[in-house]
């Protein structure tokens, strides 16, 4: 007579993998579409698997969406934060710009668009929230501070003490331009290469892009 099984946790496998597989299915299918079922047999793992890492599927794309929204953040933290020993490696990559806080800003600004682009099934995702009432991306957004947003506007309110834009900019007309150059891309990238006329999306996409918005808001 066999012993019986001992039960406890189901075999590990990547969390990763996981999410990486679940994101794609609800860019894919929609979230309420896509099943747990569905996302296990393609990573080839148990579904208990999804339950002991996410609880369950609500859990698991909101894992992915907050995962993305941190990484997001720190990619533009990590070029705002950086120093002036960077700034001739900036001057030679934007050297439409003589001020290097304003090449920095750009810089970070790019990071982020291509960095977005990359992950743009997560826009996908959340569009199809948003259409559904958003609640999902609007409790991300809250527990991870509105992720880049609210640095943008800490650059703008930086920038116009330093009297190098006017007092009365817009703040949040200049970060919905900035942040909407993203999202729109990323929801559709055949808008921006075939009905605008760009070659590709890339980070010389986003570059330009950036450098144009940039010399409009400080009227370069």
């Amino acid at each position: 007579m066999s012993a019986p099984k001992k039960l406890g946790r189901p075999a590990e496998v990547d969390k990763n993998k996981i999410m990486k597989v679940a994101r794609t299915l609800f860019a894919e299918s929609g979230f309420e579409a896509a099943t747990t079922r569905q996302i296990a047999e393609k990573v080839g793992c148990n579904v208990a698997m999804i339950g002991y890492y996410f609880g369950n599927k609500e859990g698991l794309l909101d894992t992915i969406i907050d995962s993305y929204f941190r990484e997001a953040v720190e990619v533009y933290a990590r070029i705002d934060k950086q120093t002036e020993k960077n700034s001739e490696d900036l001057a030679e990559e934007f050297p439409e710009f003589k001020d290097p806080e304003i090449r920095q800003f750009c810089k970070a600004l790019v990071e982020f668009g291509t960095y977005a682009f990359s992950n743009r099934e997560i826009h996908q995702i959340m569009i199809r929230d948003a259409m559904s009432g958003g609640k999902l991306l609007f409790n991300s957004l809250v527990k991870n501070d509105n992720g880049v947003v609210p640095l943008i506007h800490q650059k703008i309110r930086h920038f116009i003490a330093q009297k190098k834009l006017p007092p009365d900019t817009d703040i949040s007309c200049v970060s919905l331009t900035l942040i909407g150059a993203v999202t729109t891309t990323c929801i559709s990238s055949q808008v921006a290469s075939k009905i605008h006329g760009f070659e590709k999306v890339d980070e010389n996409f986003f570059r330009r892009v950036y450098i144009f918005h940039i010399k409009n808001i400080f009227r370069l």
